[in-house]
């Protein structure tokens, strides 16, 4: 009887020492406890094997015999495979035993208690090269070097050293996130008071807290004839990250009165002809391409775009204080809704301002955030970085530069670190390139993904110990190591500044996770109101601009201030919350090739589905009826998507999907009947509502204006 198994691993350490480790016959008693050299042999339990090992160019092989003649044979074969990261083993196994009625019972017992000890010597192997000392060059002396190297280098030839620190300080937060530890005390940030005292610094309708999404919401508003105050613990209009949109979604600055086309003629770095989505399959044949236009294809500057903000903010009579930290914010209880702010000045200063309300816009790290989803705020995240480079080798080739054609989903190579890193190309100024790395990551369980509760839970067969989730810090050490992988250098080649972050979003279909705290509204990476799948957090707020700043205006103007009232205030699309389910399947579920292997077969369905389908769906548009010809197209072409959505959600999370397809199915059904009254019609209905019966019309209004966002009205 034959039993055949193979399996590929990861192993965090480089190809030479990997190999050198599986060579030495020292430490294979660690990696197979229970096995003793004896002499020439050796023994597992009372049994004696004859062992013969091969170093071969290209594999390991090992040939393992019991000397008393029972049968058993065991052969193993091990390629190699560097990752620059990494290496990936694949390992092939061939088992052979007598022929017997309890043997042949026991042939899946058998096959996974292979999978198990391959499993397990990958993580000792692991365990054992990590606790070798490193030892970084000499002429590294930021402390980060000797972890780091490739990125405290590449960091100092940038000048922006100084970013280490914020990246470290960012990772800390969001390693409290993942453990859930970042609960935070209701009295130390956020209060409900009886009475407020005066705030000697000011009075303004609004207060913004963070100068990122939430400076272009504070100018509109400000424009609107808003009093406003926005603040932020460094120079507001600063940006680590650059921003990519379609032309179209673009006019919703012009159109809401932010700005004009001449002011945005030299925000705008470049504008290509086509973009594509690729992933990696060994057979280049078997990659499917989509190709698409007008998606991400407009390029821009995020600092200037945040300085003009500024000055238009600042031309509108709005305040703007750089250098201030938030400290705590206080709330009337009972009566109208009126917010205190306790800021800190870098002197150690305290200013206090009031306001009708807060509006959080600190990030995906908001304490603010954190009280209100106690310390758990998010479902899903893609921590990103990359940088600003120039001087790859022009050309047409995939790993060429193009400037011409924008690479907005790409995968270069199987899953690594457990997790599958994913890559974006942007074309900026001259011959610059913005690039991204990031992947998808689930803080909480929509599904039945196993909790982390050793080095390598969760992944089977991809034993990753210590970083089944790489921070910033890996990630970039990760990213200066394979773009090369990714795009050639020229001899010209560049890095020119950092970018980073973590991307959070929410998997659901509510509107609202849990409810709004009294007096705060939170707006953009606060809020993740964005697509999981997509995790654009500009685009979404750039597109419902206009109407969540109307609303707010509404809300204002009828004092409608209760968290029941702004709760749907927000860049919520129900057609992009249901991307949830597609985001499960960007992470690897049992082997590294996962991911690509699934995804070819989607993007050969958006093929056949045709490119209009894929643009809606990759712009936030997804209609009612794209949903369901996507879904049907995967099973008609790949029925075992069937097992692979058992394996990957769960049983919780295949009820949630239900559940959320049922909230999805009838808000489709409320947009056909919407539909069904002309624009003059929905108009009037909203305005009567809107004397008659504030707070309704209100709900009314927020319904049209999320359907017009999604492109349903």
């Amino acid at each position: 009887m034959q039993i055949h198994f193979s399996t590929t691993c990861e192993i965090d350490r480089p190809l030479e020492r990997v190999r050198a480790a599986l060579a030495d016959q020292s430490l294979w008693p660690a990696l197979l406890p229970g096995v003793e050299q004896l002499g020439r042999y050796w023994r597992y339990g009372a049994e004696l094997y004859d062992l013969r090992f091969a170093d071969e160019p290209a594999r390991l092989r090992w040939e393992v015999s019991d000397i008393a003649g029972a049968g058993v044979r065991l052969s193993v074969e091990v390629a190699l495979r560097d990752a620059r990261i990494a290496t990936v083993a694949d390992v092939s196994l061939t088992l052979d035993l007598p022929t017997t009625l309890s043997g042949l019972l026991a042939r899946g017992r058998i096959s996974r208690q292979l999978a198990e000890r391959c499993r397990a010597v990958a993580q000792e192997l692991t365990r054992l090269l990590h606790a070798q000392p490193q030892h970084a060059p000499a002429d590294l002396a930021h402390p980060l070097a000797e972890r780091y190297p490739n990125t405290v280098a590449a960091f100092a030839a940038m000048g922006a050293l100084d970013h280490l620190d914020r990246i470290v300080r960012l990772d800390q937060v969001w390693d409290g996130i993942r453990q859930g530890r970042q609960s935070q005390a209701d009295d130390a940030i956020y209060a409900q008071v009886p009475s407020l005292e005066p705030a000697a610094s000011g009075d303004f309708d609004l207060i913004y807290a963070g100068g990122g999404l939430g400076l272009i919401h504070a100018a509109v508003m400000a424009r609107h004839g808003r009093r406003v105050l926005l603040f932020d613990r460094g120079e507001v209009g600063c940006a680590h990250r650059e921003w990519n949109i379609s032309r179209e979604e673009l006019r919703a600055l012009v159109e809401v009165g932010f700005c004009s086309w001449d002011d945005l003629r030299d925000i705008v770095m470049a504008e290509y002809d086509t973009g594509v989505v690729r992933f990696y399959a060994p057979d280049r044949r078997s990659v499917t391409e989509l190709w698409m236009n007008d998606v991400l294809n407009v390029a821009l500057d995020a600092g200037a775009l945040l300085r003009l903000a500024r000055r238009t903010l600042e031309a509108a009579g709005g305040v703007v204080l750089d250098r201030r930290t938030f400290r705590r914010v206080e709330v009337s209880q009972p009566g109208p809704v009126r917010v205190r702010v306790e800021l800190a000045r870098d002197d150690g200063a305290i200013e206090r301002y009031r306001a009708r309300l807060l509006l959080d816009g600190m990030g995906s790290s908001s304490p603010l955030a954190l009280r209100r989803f106690a310390g758990q705020p998010f479902a899903g995240v893609c921590p990103t970085v990359g940088t600003v480079a120039a001087g790859f080798v022009p050309g047409q080739a995939d790993d060429e530069h193009n400037p011409r054609v924008g690479d907005i989903l790409i995968s270069i190579a199987d899953a690594q670190r457990g997790q599958q890193y994913m890559w974006e190309g942007f074309p900026g100024r001259g011959d610059d390139l913005t690039v991204y790395l990031f992947y998808y990551d689930t803080l909480q369980g929509t599904g039945n993904r196993e909790q982390a509760t050793g080095p390598s839970a969760g992944l089977p067969l991809s034993p990753v110990p210590y970083r089944l989730s790489p921070d910033l810090m890996q990630l970039f050490e990760d990213y200066f190591a394979l773009l090369p992988t990714y795009k050639r250098p020229g001899p010209d080649f560049r890095h020119i500044k950092p970018v980073y972050g973590y991307i959070p979003a929410r998997h659901s279909v509510r509107r609202q996770e849990a409810p709004l705290l009294r007096g705060v509204l939170p707006v953009g990476d606060s809020a993740a109101q964005q697509s999981p799948l997509t995790f654009c957090g500009f685009g979404s707020h750039v597109r419902n601009l206009a109407r969540t700043t109307a609303l707010l205006q509404s809300a204002l103007r009828h004092d409608l201030l209760e968290p029941a009232h702004l709760h749907p205030i927000s860049a919520y699309q129900v057609n992009v919350s249901l991307n949830w389910i597609f985001s499960r399947f960007m992470q690897p579920w049992r082997g590294p090739a996962d991911v690509n292997r699934l995804q070819n077969v989607f993007l050969r369905v958006l093929n056949d589905l045709g490119v209009d389908l894929a643009r809606r769906f990759f712009r936030d548009r997804m209609r009612w009826g794209d949903y369901h010809r996507m879904i049907l197209g995967m099973f008609w072409r790949y029925p075992q998507i069937a097992l692979i959505a058992w394996r990957v959600l769960g049983p919780r999370g295949v009820r949630q999907w239900i559940g959320d397809y049922l909230v999805y199915t009838r808000a489709a059904l409320l947009a056909w009947l919407g539909r069904r009254l002309s624009a003059p019609g929905r108009a009037a209905l909203a305005a009567g509502l809107e004397r008659r019966a504030p707070a309704l019309g209100l709900r009314l209004q927020a319904r049209f204006a999320e359907w017009r966002a999604m492109g349903w009205l």
